[in-house]
This record gives C-alpha cells, sequence and structure tokens, in this order.
C-alpha cells in the first residue's frame, strides 16, 4: 500500500484528568457514571451527539439480562446503575413490550423483568441525564484517534472532533469502544473472528416501522404501541466491522435491502399493508469484532456450569443465544464474570469494559447482552476511581476494595 508522512506536530493537550472513558455505549455510560460518582475526574468520548451506543445509534431497542430463566423464580442477578436506567424510564413512559421469551416466574414488587424494550429517545435522555448529574465531562462528536503510551504505560488517548487533533492525558483509561479500539491501538493482544471463519454473530440493521389503524400481531418487534422497532436484514456476506472498508459495505449492502426486507415481511398479509418504515439507524448493528486478551479468558464451562470467581464483579444469566443453533438457557443462577476479564495484557493503566472483554465466543453470546454489559461497564469505572484513588494500576487493584464499593453502590454480587 502507498503511504503518506504525516508531518507530526504538536497538539494541545485539552484534558488532563483521571479517568477517560471511550465509548458512550451502555458499557461505556455506565462507566462513566459510576467513576464520577466514585469520585474521579472523569471524562466521556462518544463519536455521537448522545449515548446509548448500539442501543441507540443501532436502534438495538431491548436490554435483557436482568434475571435467569431458572425455575422456580429466576434469580435477579443485576442491579445497579442498569436498574437505575430501567426505573428511570419506567417513570417517564420510556419501556416498551420485549418480544425475547420470558418465562412467566413472578416478579416481585422492586424486582424487574428479564427483558424490556426501551424507548430509544427516553434513553438517550435519561442516560444523558445520570451521565452530567453525576459530573461527567460529556465530549459528543469526538473520534477516538490513537493511544498515549510510553513502555507499556497507556498515558490517555488522542482524539479529533470539530476543534481539530487533541490529547486526553489521564490516570486511567476505559475502553468501551464495543471493538477495542483502545486497546488494539495501545498493542494489547486481541483475537477476532474475521471473513468466513466460524463461528461468530451476523450483523445487522434494525429500523422502526408505523402501523395504520391496527397493529398488526406476529411481527417480531420492540413494540411502543403505534411504532415498532424490527430486526432488517443482515450482511450478505461476514463482514470485518473494526475495519473501514468493511464497515461502509456493510451498511451499503444492509441499506439497499431494507426495503426489500418489509416486503417479504407484508407479503401475503394484507393486515400489514399500512406498515411504513419511519427510521433507519445511523449506524448498522455490530454484534462483534475484537476481543481484547485479559488476565483470564471466560470459557464455555464458565458460562454453561455457573462457575464462581473470587474476583468476582458482575453476573450474567442470559442463554448462549447462537452457537448451538438455539437459544441454551443456562441450567443455574448464572455465572460470574472475574475483575481479571477486564484487565487486558502488557499494557497498564487500562481497562475494558463491554462486548469486547477477554472471552470465547460461546461465552460471549451470553454476556454481550446490554444489562450483563452495563454491570461490567459499572465494575470498570468503579475499578477506574479506586485506582485514582490508590494511586494503583488496574492490575494492581485490591479487588476486594473494589467489590465492597460495587455492592455499597447497589451491585449484585456473590462473593466467595
Amino acid at each position: 500500500m502507498k503511504t503518506y508522512h504525516e508531518q507530526a506536530k504538536d497538539i494541545p493537550v485539552a484534558r488532563e484528568t483521571d479517568v477517560v472513558v471511550v465509548g458512550g455505549g451502555p458499557a461505556g455510560l455506565a462507566a462513566a457514571i459510576a467513576s464520577a460518582r466514585g469520585g474521579a475526574r472523569t471524562t466521556l468520548v462518544e463519536r455521537f451527539g448522545y449515548l446509548g451506543g448500539a442501543a441507540t445509534a443501532s436502534l438495538m431497542a431491548c436490554i435483557n439480562g436482568f434475571r435467569n430463566q431458572v425455575e422456580p423464580d429466576a434469580t435477579q442477578v443485576v442491579r445497579g446503575i442498569a436498574e437505575e436506567i430501567v426505573l428511570e424510564l419506567k417513570a417517564i413512559d420510556g419501556l416498551g413490550r420485549s418480544p425475547y421469551p420470558q418465562k412467566a416466574f413472578p416478579t416481585e414488587p422492586g424486582k424487574l423483568e428479564y427483558s424490556y424494550a426501551i424507548d430509544t429517545e427516553a434513553f438517550k435522555y435519561i442516560t444523558l441525564k445520570l451521565c452530567v448529574d453525576a459530573g461527567v465531562d460529556v465530549l459528543f462528536h469526538t473520534y477516538f484517534c490513537d493511544a498515549i503510551v510510553d513502555n507499556g504505560q497507556l498515558g490517555g488517548v488522542i482524539v479529533e472532533n470539530k476543534s481539530g487533533r487533541q490529547a486526553l492525558l489521564a490516570k486511567v483509561v476505559i475502553d468501551a469502544s464495543g471493538d477495542g479500539d483502545v486497546a488494539a491501538r495501545a498493542g494489547a493482544p486481541f483475537w477476532q473472528t474475521v471473513g468466513d471463519e466460524a463461528p461468530r454473530l451476523n450483523d445487522t440493521l434494525m429500523y422502526r416501522i408505523g402501523f395504520g389503524e391496527s397493529r398488526p400481531e406476529g411481527v417480531w418487534a420492540c413494540d411502543f404501541g403505534r411504532t415498532a422497532v424490527v430486526w432488517g436484514p443482515g450482511v450478505s456476506e461476514p463482514i470485518n466491522g473494526a475495519d473501514g472498508d468493511e464497515l461502509s459495505k456493510g451498511e451499503i449492502d444492509t441499506r439497499l435491502r431494507v426495503y426489500e426486507d418489509l416486503a417479504k415481511t407484508k407479503q401475503g398479509r394484507p393486515e400489514l399493508a399500512d406498515i411504513r418504515i419511519l427510521e433507519t439507524p445511523p449506524s448498522l448493528g455490530i454484534r462483534q469484532t475484537r476481543f481484547i486478551e485479559g488476565e483470564y479468558k471466560l470459557t464455555a464451562e464458565d458460562a454453561i456450569e455457573g462457575r464462581r470467581f473470587d474476583d468476582v464483579v458482575a453476573i450474567c444469566g442470559c442463554p448462549i443465544i447462537h452457537f448451538y443453533g438455539y437459544r441454551r438457557y443456562l441450567e443455574h443462577e448464572g455465572y460470574d464474570i472475574p475483575y481479571r476479564c477486564l484487565v487486558p495484557k502488557k499494557i497498564d493503566n487500562l481497562l475494558v469494559a463491554g462486548r469486547c472483554i477477554s472471552s470465547g465466543q460461546e461465552a460471549y453470546e451470553s454476556h454481550r447482552a446490554m444489562v450483563p454489559i452495563m454491570a461490567i461497564g459499572e465494575a470498570a469505572g468503579e475499578a477506574a476511581a479506586l485506582c485514582c484513588q490508590s494511586n494503583v494500576t488496574p492490575r494492581d487493584l485490591d479487588v476486594g476494595q473494589l467489590q465492597d464499593a460495587l455492592i455499597a453502590h447497589g451491585a449484585e454480587l456473590r462473593r466467595q
């Protein structure tokens, strides 16, 4: 490939802070809220003009995973910031009907269902309000460009926005980009399933539809009465969502087939004649790209057997949804997410939160759901704040201290 030598130049340091969170999706916003509430000066970097990540920018309008699916009562395994967000959404009529299977377990007062459809506009509002109320410094319309690394020590990130190229210096950086962009640029090892390699999850374009006079049944959708969000066309061929050219290819492919997709849904069903497309999202829904190698890698056995860990920072009870060709429900109360999965190898002062934590494919297809993702983000944010207070790296943090803080702030943990 032909190259161009970019001239070296000094760039302004726009922030010197405690914690920088890259990515304002479910994991990143939870991390930023937890970090700021923990007393750390926290900057959240987000490429769009709102928070929510895939939940809003890709219209993935369902958040799943508050409870497991085990008889007799389906224990709630995630609380904390994720629960707080749902209760705030409920207070402003920001919830709809989820299409995901939910067994008819009794829901006691104060406990949540397994899954909720979310009004994406309400989600943008509530999550931004919680960040602002916590004191998070939110940088919208800002792209991560590069990592500032010196001898394995991450000292901040390079970003770019309307003000130009800038440096954000921080004691701890949380990579909540979804794709592990910060960790990869910093030199942390990762693995990735690309191209025709199997198995991997397909990437999908969601879209919002509006109904006419009657609400038709039998459409798999996040239901909001007169409107719904449906799963649209998937990419025709697997793409690498961490590659600019391939991501563009996937966007073009799915967007040019969205009306064809709706026509197939309506075919032979006159009761669906009035359905119209109201909105396609800014971004194709990317399900998986990089997985950052951490101090521990979650395995299929960990998820299936419900393994417990001394360094637990979150719990997941979600089924493994595609790997086995069916929704494989877990026959236990949930498995632990260990702190070590958030700590990348080789690079210090860095934590990873979200779908790119250290995990094998099978376990990933369970903990990738937005509710456990928010629990993981909350743990990363709490850990980052404690690192700043104690002047230690994430690798050297006292996990018992982190667990105490998470429990004190309302998270659900089962300590050994």
